[in-house]
């Protein structure tokens, strides 16, 4: 993902927990819409592959988006027909022009 502009080539859609509460008190499990963006996705691997401690053996992505305060650990990315659930957010000084969002596929 050196080149940036140019490897944006994936539409994403960025989807977060609603703050509705249902007459139970309990947290709805509605989405709300945020955003919608282009993105670079490569596959990193099946979850303990890639990482010890996973916590599942779903698909594993990285994502480069540009620059954008909405993403945040625990929002859900819909991309190709699949909920993707950011697990970390990295914002490294050297790229200031982008984030790097590590993903797991939800079943």
């Amino acid at each position: 993902m050196t080149e940036f502009a140019g490897s944006l080539n994936q539409r994403i859609e960025l989807w977060a927990h609603s703050q509705e509460r249902l007459p139970s008190g309990t947290a709805s499990q509605e989405r709300e819409f945020l955003l919608s963006c282009r993105a670079a996705i490569v596959l990193e691997g099946f979850g303990t592959e890639s990482e010890a401690m996973s916590l599942s053996a779903m698909p594993r992505y990285r994502l480069a988006v540009r620059k954008l305060p909405d993403f945040s650990v625990g929002h859900q990315v819909r991309w190709r027909g699949r909920n993707l659930l950011i697990r970390q957010v990295v914002d490294d000084p050297v790229q200031p022009d982008r984030l790097i969002l590590r993903c797991e596929e939800q079943r």
